[in-house]
C-alpha cells in the first residue's frame, strides 16, 4: 500500500507539531524515531527488519510502498514510544484514513 509520509501532524488545537528545529512534525518523523528508538523485547530478527524499514522510509519522498507486515510493525513501534495524540494520527495516516 502507498503511503503519503510527508503529512504532518497537529496538536490538539490543530497546528502544526514542532519537531526540535524543524517547523513541522512528518509522519516520516515518527515512524524514523519509532523504528530506532530500543526496544529490550526485540530480538536480533527484529532489530534487523526494523533497521531495513527505517531505511526505506528514510529514503521516501513524498511516498512509500508499505507491505501490511511493515505497516503493522511500524504501528507496533509507534504505539510503544508515542503518547496517544501522535500514535491515533499516526496510525490513521498509515491507514490511509
Amino acid at each position: 500500500m502507498k503511503v503519503k509520509i510527508n503529512q504532518e501532524l497537529k496538536d490538539v488545537d490543530g497546528k502544526a507539531i514542532q519537531a526540535g528545529a524543524k517547523p513541522r512534525l512528518l509522519l516520516q518523523d515518527v515512524c524514523i524515531n519509532a523504528l530506532l528508538t530500543p526496544n529490550q523485547k526485540d530480538e536480533e530478527k527484529q532489530k534487523w527488519d526494523k533497521y531495513e524499514l527505517y531505511k526505506k522510509v528514510r529514503d521516501a519522498k513524498a511516498e512509500v510502498e508499505l507491505l501490511a507486515e511493515e505497516i503493522s510493525l511500524i504501528k507496533k513501534s509507534i504505539a510503544i514510544v508515542n503518547p496517544p495524540l501522535i500514535m491515533g494520527q499516526a496510525w490513521e495516516m498509515l491507514e490511509n484514513k
